[in-house]
C-alpha cells in the first residue's frame, strides 16, 4: 500500500490556512477597494463597496463554525457510553458539562446585564432594547469566557510546573 505524503491529521492545519488566506483576501479587498459608494437607503451615508462581500463572508463563516460545532457535539455524544467518563486521566464528561454549563450561566447573566441604553450608529439613534441586550450578551460572555479559560490554563500551567518541580 503506498503512503501518502501527508497525513488526515494535516486537513485541519490545510484548511485553517485556507480560511485564514480567504479572511486575509477579503479584509484586505475591503479596506483597499474605497468608500466612494453611498448607502442605498441614506445617501448621506457613504459605505465601503465590498461590505456586502465582507457580511456575506463573515455570515458565511459562522453559520459553517456552527454546523461544525454542533456536528463535533452530536459525534462526539454518539461515540461516548456511560464507561467513558475519563480520558488521559481527566474527567471529560465532568469537563463537558462544566464547558456547557459555565456558557449558559455566562450568556443567561450577560443578557440579564445587557445595557438598553441607545447608541448613535451611523448617526442615527439606535434604540431596540433586545438587539442591544443581544449584542451586549454575546461581547460580555466571549470576554468572560476568554478570561475564565486563559485563567484556567494558567492555572493548569502552574500546577504541572510545580508538580514537576517537587519530583
Amino acid at each position: 500500500m503506498k503512503h501518502c505524503k501527508w497525513a488526515w491529521t494535516d486537513i485541519p492545519r490545510r484548511v485553517l490556512r485556507v480560511i485564514l488566506l480567504l479572511t486575509a483576501v477579503v479584509f484586505i479587498a475591503f479596506f483597499l477597494i474605497g468608500y466612494a459608494h453611498p448607502y442605498p437607503e441614506n445617501p448621506d451615508f457613504i459605505e465601503p463597496r465590498l461590505t456586502d462581500v465582507l457580511m456575506g463572508f463573515t455570515l458565511l463563516i459562522v453559520l459553517v463554525a456552527i454546523a461544525l460545532a454542533m456536528g463535533a457535539v452530536l459525534l462526539s455524544l454518539r461515540k461516548r457510553n456511560a464507561s467513558q467518563q475519563e480520558d488521559n486521566k481527566l474527567p471529560t464528561k465532568g469537563i463537558a458539562i462544566g464547558v456547557v454549563g459555565l456558557t449558559a450561566i455566562t450568556m443567561v447573566v450577560a443578557l440579564l446585564l445587557g445595557s438598553t441604553s441607545s447608541m448613535k450608529v451611523n448617526g442615527a439613534d439606535f434604540d431596540d432594547p433586545t438587539w442591544l441586550r443581544a449584542a451586549d450578551m454575546f461581547v460580555l460572555s466571549a470576554i468572560i469566557l476568554m478570561v475564565v479559560a486563559t485563567a484556567l490554563v494558567a492555572l493548569a500551567t502552574i500546577r504541572t510546573h510545580l508538580k514537576n518541580k517537587r519530583k
